[in-house]
């Protein structure tokens, strides 16, 4: 089975500096499946990333909940007989553990996932957390949140795996990454940052062009900002994509918010 060598420098194949501190893993999942030990990557057999990638999204779950979710089709016996064979596999990819094998399986205190720290983001944004000075955002860019949070709009989870678990996990990620950029949009514009607020709710239309919520996020704050045209123009590509997509218009609620930034009124509530 080959393994990246963890121990060694990939350039000169000399001993890496002993820096006195544990190493980290960081464990990816959205965009594609990467496992990185301080900054290098690590190869990982095929069939231990099943396992390694559930509890990158789950974060912990019991052995019977893992070894049912991904071998649905086995015995029970079997499935826990083919967990027991994916964890020793895991114990010979890296020198420190990647699972923690108590009651409940857990990644290990030094692995991080992505998946963990968007879903920190987007909770602490839905709650009412503050966005960070300079956020930075850009359409496929990761959204820089809080303390250094990366990414609210990278890749989707595992692109190409077609397991039951990961369908379901991506699509509540979607949602999750979906209002995390609106509700940071609204308080950009809020705080009278439109330039910031403008490229999120780009991100967000990006990700969705036909999801009403993310097209109000981004008309709100070129209206706030005294971009008639600008809202208008995204109001009537919307409006057209809609049409022509699903047969259906906008609610009368985006179309009053449009006409009273164009005439001065108040903006109407949802």
């Amino acid at each position: 089975m080959a393994v990246h060598e963890v121990t060694r420098d990939d350039r000169t194949g000399t001993p890496e500096a002993d820096t006195g501190l544990p190493p980290r893993y960081v464990l990816r999942l959205l965009g594609g499946f990467g496992l990185e030990r301080d900054g290098r990557a690590v190869a990982v057999p095929q069939g231990a990333r099943r396992l390694l990638a559930y509890l990158g999204v789950r974060q912990h779950c019991a052995r019977s909940e893992a070894a049912g979710t991904l071998w649905p089709g086995s015995h029970e016996e079997r499935a826990r007989a083919n967990l027991r064979t994916m964890l020793w596999r895991l114990h010979r990819v890296t020198p420190e553990p990647l699972v923690q094998e108590d009651d409940r399986l857990a990644l290990a205190p030094g692995v991080t996932s992505d998946v963990a720290t968007l879903g920190a983001a987007a909770t602490a944004l839905l709650a009412g957390g503050s966005p960070a000075v300079g956020v930075g955002v850009g359409v496929g860019v990761g959204v820089g949140v809080g303390f250094g949070v990366p990414a609210l709009a990278t890749g989707e989870l595992l692109p190409g795996w077609y397991d039951d678990w990961v369908l379901t996990e991506r699509e509540r990620l979607r949602q999750t990454r979906l209002y995390a950029l609106e509700a940071l949009a609204e308080r950009l514009t809020t705080q009278g940052r439109y330039s910031e607020a403008v490229q999120v709710a780009l991100t967000a239309v990006h990700l969705e062009p036909l999801r009403e919520s993310a097209t109000r996020a981004l008309i709100a704050a070129h209206l706030a900002e005294r971009n008639i045209n600008e809202a208008v123009r995204r109001f009537e590509l919307f409006r057209a994509d809609l049409g022509r997509e699903l047969g259906v218009a906008p609610t009368p609620w985006l179309e009053q918010l449009v006409r009273a930034g164009v005439t001065g009124a108040t903006v109407p509530s949802p």
